[in-house]
């Protein structure tokens, strides 16, 4: 298999989609109107390692400001309550935020 060439500003478009935004790969392929395999490739061939596959938090489709004003107003576990996802999914988010955080 012969090696794939990307230009500069593929890779930093491919950087720029799947690290800094965060993408998942089949979402990577979308963008790039690729197939994820050739998604795969491209992030190979660019020096970006893909992240191991994991669930995606079904908290990304909320919106941020709106959950956060909802566990400050009415406490973490009634926020969860009222979305329909369970109240230790909201603490380990919560959590994983906190540890963000503390990185930078």
């Amino acid at each position: 298999m012969r090696k794939l060439a990307l230009s500069d500003a593929e890779r930093r478009r491919i950087a720029r989609l799947y690290v800094d935004q965060g993408l998942s790969i089949v979402e990577l392929a979308a963008r790039l109107h690729v197939s994820e395999p050739a998604a795969r490739r491209r992030l190979h061939a660019a020096g970006i390692p893909a992240r191991p596959a994991v669930k995606r938090s079904r908290l990304r489709k909320f919106d941020q400001g709106k959950l956060f004003s909802a566990i400050i107003d009415r406490g973490v576990v009634k926020a969860a309550q009222e979305r329909g996802i369970p109240p230790i999914t909201l603490k380990k988010y919560l959590a994983g935020l906190r540890r963000e955080a503390k990185k930078r």
